[in-house]
This record gives structure tokens, sequence and C-alpha cells, in this order.
């Protein structure tokens, strides 16, 4: 019998809204980040509603290439027919089977920076090329999809997710992606591990909390083993969304609290190792993760490749790499933002 992933969600949670919303700001977003290390290609894949033009849809594309070839970005406004939402003028995000089969892809062209560029300091400029850039990429989660708000009233969680700023509901899942990533006339086979979410509720207008930084981390192991976690913050420090989940070999899951959230306090381009841990009723686990891939991208200047340091700095960064779990290696995401040009905010958690 197949496994129950969805965790108590109603399926048309997996869809997107064809009714136009009444709520100001109203909009959808969902992203997959999928790495595959022996490849060494590692994606940030966006497709979201525009807030108050909800017809509009944003393709948003970052991808860390191989080795020391640089890092490719896009984005691009469509207005999608309902019958192919999510989707963009380039990328589509398609539910075959829900919280269990999804399929991603991408048909166009990307501007090329490269990591020196993106890692000197201020925003990146474009290296001049534009490459193209073709994704056909399998999604099969692993894991039971992860509900922020119904993690949060745990006894392990804290906040609330209707207080946020950025959506009202927010789910997460860990997946293996395989396919094929081709770059110009280079083809990469791909098969990785990988984390997604999907987002609904007003983002921006002064809604709802207001953002200070945040972490959201994925893993995959081996044996069978996954974990999810994130924390979001305020300007002073307040914890307003925080929790956890571990996922056992035989598909078990725990509730679990967050322990010694692995902070941005500086830019590392690769090598950087983060300690953190997630407390459930069966123990502690310890993590070590490894980051192999960065992208480092402004969130005052719309995610722009590079960092500016102007005013608070607040910088988004993006990692992948191996995570160690009590001797096992498996694979990770993280995503961090913290304002780097302030001394450091103490959390209040």
């Amino acid at each position: 019998m197949t496994a129950d992933f969805s965790s108590g969600l109603a399926v048309d949670k997996e869809s997107v809204v064809q009714t136009a919303p009444t709520e100001p700001f109203w909009c959808e977003n969902l992203l997959f980040c999928p790495y595959d290390p022996k490849s060494g290609v590692a994606m940030w894949l966006h497709l979201g509603s525009i807030p108050n033009d909800w017809t509009l849809w944003e393709d948003r594309v970052l991808v860390s290439l191989p080795d020391d070839q640089g890092v490719l970005t896009m984005w691009g406004y469509y207005r999608t027919r309902p019958e192919d939402r999510p989707g963009g003028p380039n990328q589509s995000f398609k539910c075959i089977e829900p919280f269990r089969k999804w399929r991603v892809t991408f048909d166009g062209f990307a501007d090329h920076i490269t990591n020196e560029a993106m890692t000197k300091g201020g925003l990146a400029p474009i290296s001049g090329r534009r490459k193209r850039l073709t994704i056909e990429l399998d999604i099969d989660y692993v894991c039971p999809v992860w509900d922020a708000q119904t993690s949060a009233h745990s006894a392990e969680g804290r906040g609330d997710m209707t207080s946020q700023g950025w959506a009202k509901e927010h789910y997460e899942q860990m997946y293996r992606a395989t396919g094929r990533v081709k770059v110009d006339q280079d083809e990469w086979p791909f098969d990785g591990i990988g984390w997604r979410d999907h987002s609904r509720g007003p983002r921006g207008g002064g809604t709802g909390a207001p953002w200070g930084g945040h972490i959201i981390a994925g893993g995959v192991w081996p044996s069978g083993r996954s974990a999810i976690f994130s924390s979001y913050w305020g300007p002073d420090g307040t914890v307003t969304l925080e929790g956890g989940v571990l996922t056992e070999k035989d598909g078990t899951t725990h509730s679990a609290a967050l322990v010694d959230p692995p902070r941005l306090r500086e830019l590392v381009f690769k090598g950087e190792v983060l300690k953190t841990g997630l407390r459930y009723d069966g123990g502690e686990a310890n993590f070590t993760l490894t980051c192999d891939k960065s992208i480092w991208v402004s969130m005052p200047d719309q995610l722009a490749v590079g960092v500016n340091r102007a005013g608070t700095g607040l910088t988004y960064v993006l990692n992948w790499g191996p995570i160690d779990w009590d001797g096992e290696t498996g694979h990770f995401y993280i995503e961090r933002s913290d304002p780097l040009s302030l001394p450091p905010i103490a959390l209040k958690r």
C-alpha cells in the first residue's frame, strides 16, 4: 500500500487557486531547489503570482553550475492561462500525483554571472553571455509534507503561520529528482535530492510580521531518513515561526524542536561548516552540514545576484552539500537571510 504523504492536507492544496483573490497583496508561490552532487548542478526554481496582479506569473531561476563555471540567472513575467498554471514564460511545474510526483521543466535562456563577480562585493554584473538552458526533472517525494502551521502549534514549535507577512499557508517536502539539465552544448544527467515549498497568502504591503531573517533547510539520507526545519524572526529577534520534522528509515515521522539555528554570520563561498540539530521524542539528532555550493543574492534588490551592504545589508544565501547524521552522509539544501551590515540580532526563542 502506498504511504500517505499528505499529512492530512486536502488534495486541493497541491493545486493553484483559480479564483481571483479579494485580499490585497494575495499571491501564490512554489519553489523547487534540487541538487545533484555528482554533476555539481544546484538549482533554485521559483514560480509565483504577483501581489495585486494575480494573473501575472513570475519565472525566477538561479542555477549554480559545476566546478567554477558560475551562476545562471533569469526572470520573466507572463499572463499564464489558467490551464497552464503554475507556469511562466519558460518554466512549468506540473502535479502528476498530489504529494507524490511532480514534473519540473524550463526551456529558455539565462544570463551568466561568474563566481568571481558574485563574490567580490556589490551586485554582480552579467558576463555578457546569455546561455541556452533546458531543465527536465521528474520529482518523487520521499517523505510526508510538513505543514508550517501544524508544526508551529505542536509542543516543539513556536509562533504562528497566520502572523507572517509573506504568506498565511506554507508547506515543505523533500524529494529525489531525476532527469537532465542542458546548458548550451553541455548536458548533464540529473540524479539528486531536493526541497520544495508551496505558500499562499498576502506578501508585502505591510501586512503581518516584519522580516528580520530566516532559515529553511532540508536533508535526505540514503537509508530513507529525512529532516526539515525552519525559523523566521522579526527585526528585534523575536521568533515568529519555528519548527522541524524528522522521518526515520521506516517512514515514522516526529515533530521536532530546532536546536542551535545555523545563522548566516558571514559570506563563505565554499567549505562553510554548519552545526545544528533537532530534538524530538526519540532523543536528539545532531547534523553537520558542509556547504559545497553557494548562490548569494540581495533581498532589497529583488534577489539580484551579489551582495548589497547598503542599509541593513539584508542578504539571502543558498547552499547545498553533504550532511552528516550519526555517521550517515546525505545531502541538503539550506537558505538563510540576515542583515549583514548590522550587529548580529540575538534571537528571542
